[in-house]
This record gives structure tokens, C-alpha cells and sequence, in this order.
């Protein structure tokens, strides 16, 4: 085989590599529902250890709630592991989630598994996700 063509095949598989790699990576959807009153953002931050729960961000999507009080986030080329979501609907889009009396919630807040803790945040083991296949989806209902 001539050099040239070797070099392309290469330079080919190279360049499509990644590509392929994401078609077949993991992909978590998380679909939330109940986001009313149907205005303002919603948040979807994805976390991928108990250390950095609710303390570092992992990746986040944010955008409009539809009509309907629907929006759906995907997180593609996720490795294979433990995850956790949290779902913030800023209703007013004041980019702040307003909290009420003794801090409970004034806009809608949701987690992954749909857990819902009697007082203060759930704990990590409550709410995560084992995400090792190539698509996992999730719906989170806002209350």
C-alpha cells in the first residue's frame, strides 16, 4: 500500500476516533416534569462523586421551561460511574433559587431517584445513579 493512502486511512481513524467514542459512550436524559408555574429556567446540575455532592458542579444544563412545564437535558459521553442530579426551577429568573420560611423551598426543587429528605439535603447514597450503559433515562418530578 503506498505511503499516502496509509497516512489517510490513519489520519482518518484518528479524526473519527472521538466521534465514535461518543455514539457509544453513555448518555444519561433526564427529563423533568411539573415545572410550574411554566416560567423561568430550569437547572439541571449533574454531580459524579459523594465528595463533590452539592459542592462542585460536574456539568450542568439550564434553559426554558416549556408550556407544558417540561425540559429535557442530555449529558452525552459520560464515563461509566455513580452520578446525582439536582433540578432548580427558577421561576422568576432572577438566577437565585429562592428559598422561604426556615430555608424550604419557594421555586421548585427536584433530585435524582425523586427523593425527597424530611428536613435539610439528601445524602449522596440517596439520590445516586449508576450510569453503565449507553443510555440511561430519568424523569424528575417537581413538587
Amino acid at each position: 500500500m503506498p505511503t499516502s493512502k496509509l497516512l489517510m486511512i490513519m489520519a482518518s481513524l484518528i479524526l473519527f476516533y472521538p466521534i465514535a467514542t461518543l455514539a457509544t459512550s453513555p448518555t444519561l436524559t433526564v427529563r423533568i416534569s411539573n415545572a410550574l408555574p411554566a416560567t423561568g429556567t430550569v437547572e439541571v446540575t449533574l454531580f459524579n462523586s459523594e465528595e463533590t455532592f452539592l459542592r462542585e458542579t460536574y456539568l450542568q444544563q439550564s434553559g426554558e421551561v416549556s408550556e407544558s412545564g417540561e425540559f429535557t437535558a442530555n449529558f452525552v459521553g459520560l464515563e461509566e460511574g455513580e452520578y446525582a442530579v439536582v433540578v432548580i426551577h427558577d421561576e422568576n429568573g432572577n438566577n437565585a433559587y429562592d428559598s422561604g420560611f426556615l430555608g424550604f423551598g419557594k421555586e421548585g426543587l427536584g433530585y435524582s431517584k425523586n427523593a425527597q429528605p424530611w428536613f435539610g439535603r439528601p445524602d449522596f447514597d440517596d439520590v445516586k445513579l449508576t450510569i453503565d450503559s449507553e443510555l440511561t433515562e430519568i424523569e424528575i418530578r417537581l413538587d
